[in-house]
């Protein structure tokens, strides 16, 4: 396969993992991970989470307290390197907080794996972007 259909295919499977978090469905993430020890994940301001189990129940308590996130993902970097693809994106995120929209924007690293014929996830990474501007994008 040429890397530009490979990179189609990492950014369909990213694009995924935000529709994923968008509907608040722990049943899409769970599709989208790779249950091993070896995964990583570390939100924003949180610690850092190692292996499937507790990367699980980390977005369960997201899920659980969050009314309505939205995202537009922008500044997309992709980079392949056999059966590693790593992201590199902004997430521009509208949310409620109390009942507020607040807007933020996150620097995400998203690595995935390929296996056999599936890529998924190995490790996220978001850190708050300070004196973040929104894009001038309608949604």
């Amino acid at each position: 396969m040429k890397e530009d259909e490979i990179i189609v295919q990492v950014q369909k499977i990213n694009s995924e993992f935000y529709h994923a978090f968008e509907n608040l469905s722990i049943e899409r993430m769970e599709r989208l991970w790779k249950h091993k020890d070896s995964v990583v994940c570390i939100h924003p301001g949180w610690d850092l989470f190692t292996g499937w189990l507790a990367i699980r129940e980390s977005w369960i308590t997201i899920f659980r307290n969050t009314e309505m996130i939205k995202f537009i993902i922008t500044n997309t970097k992709v980079r392949v390197f056999d059966n590693i693809a790593v992201v590199v994106c902004l997430e521009n995120i509208e949310t409620l907080v109390n009942g507020e929209i607040v807007r933020l924007g996150v620097i995400a690293t998203n690595i995935f794996e390929q296996m056999e014929k599936q890529w998924l996830l190995i490790h996220h990474h978001g850190s708050s972007v300070s004196n973040y501007i929104p894009p001038n994008i309608s949604s």
